[in-house]
């Protein structure tokens, strides 16, 4: 079984702005190499709201090379290939932009979505997303980083692919029932689900977060405000989690904040324009002698999990 898994991050909104790629390449069922590229985009622009994603700004890229500088490089990895990404549309969408702005010639390939792939075979779980099912699977990540995410986009095929004792990559999609999409001069076909041969026997419930089981005190009788997504939970799966360990959750930051939870990478290196209005509203209460703790994502788990 050979192919590659991929995964970019984008400055900004939109799709020609890829600003790092993670490659991990499968040769006969075995990663063989792991490549990570930094990327300086045609437009030279972060928004706050990927830079919280991924932590890249643009003086981390600033000396990298432009896209069409490294395709060369990049091009024998994807032709006549078979390409994975976890939501695919998102990173096939990102490579046709970015080749368009360029001007660059599309490649022909097969690809797969390994988000799909995972929602038809762990129904049981919660969600498809990249971090809970790699949780389940039992491999910890740095989400977000380009490279890790394309590692952890590969587990998820290699780990089906044993458990189905599939020769080729498409037979488990095959079996699996999604039909790979394609990539060819000038245009694309997108991924579509088929008939799935699993055994009816396949038979799974859903499992709920096992952050659910915590009995820490540390949030009873304290109000916690939430801002910017989390990996590890829903914002409704939050909510009901800090209700049941005796705490509230509030909408807005006041005097009677406690704590402010974030899902935001290296919040003490945020500048003013890059906060929420949340943050900004906390640090102006910090600042006239109001207590409040702040944590990031890591910080929170380690207090749900440390009970």
């Amino acid at each position: 079984m050979n192919f590659i898994a991929i995964d970019f991050e984008t400055a900004n909104e939109k799709r020609a702005s890829a600003c790092s790629l993670g490659m991990t390449i499968v040769k006969n069922g075995q990663v063989v190499d792991e490549l990570y590229y930094l990327i300086k985009p045609k437009e030279l622009r972060f928004s706050p709201m990927n830079t919280w994603i991924h932590g890249l700004r643009a003086h981390d890229v600033k000396n990298a090379k432009e896209f069409d500088a490294l395709w060369p490089e990049l091009e024998p990895y994807f032709r006549n290939n078979f390409v994975i990404a976890h939501n695919a549309s998102f990173d096939i969408s990102v490579l046709r932009a970015t080749l368009d702005a360029y001007s660059l010639p599309y490649p022909s390939f097969d690809y797969g979505c390994t988000m799909l792939l995972a929602k038809n075979f762990f129904p049981m779980l919660e969600n498809a997303k990249l971090n809970t099912v790699n949780h389940y699977l039992g491999l910890e990540f740095n989400h977000h980083h380009a490279g890790a995410d394309a590692f952890a986009c590969a587990n998820i095929l290699l780990k089906v692919k044993d458990e189905l004792n599939s020769l080729t990559i498409h037979d488990v999609f095959d079996q699996v029932g999604i039909k790979p999409g394609k990539v060819y001069d000038k245009g694309y076909q997108a991924p579509k689900k088929g008939h799935s041969t699993l055994t009816s026997n396949r038979q799974f419930q859903r499992i709920t977060s096992p952050l659910f089981n915590s009995q820490t005190d540390f949030f009873k009788h304290k109000t916690v405000v939430f801002t910017g997504p989390l990996q590890s939970l829903s914002r409704t799966e939050a909510i009901a989690l800090i209700g049941q360990l005796g705490g509230t959750v509030g909408s807005s930051v006041t005097k009677k904040t406690n704590i402010i939870v974030t899902g935001i990478k290296n919040i003490y290196e945020l500048s003013a324009d890059e906060m929420s209005t949340k943050l900004k509203k906390a640090i102006q209460l910090v600042y006239h002698g109001q207590e409040i703790l702040f944590l990031n994502e890591d910080e929170f788990l380690k207090i749900l999990t440390s009970s």
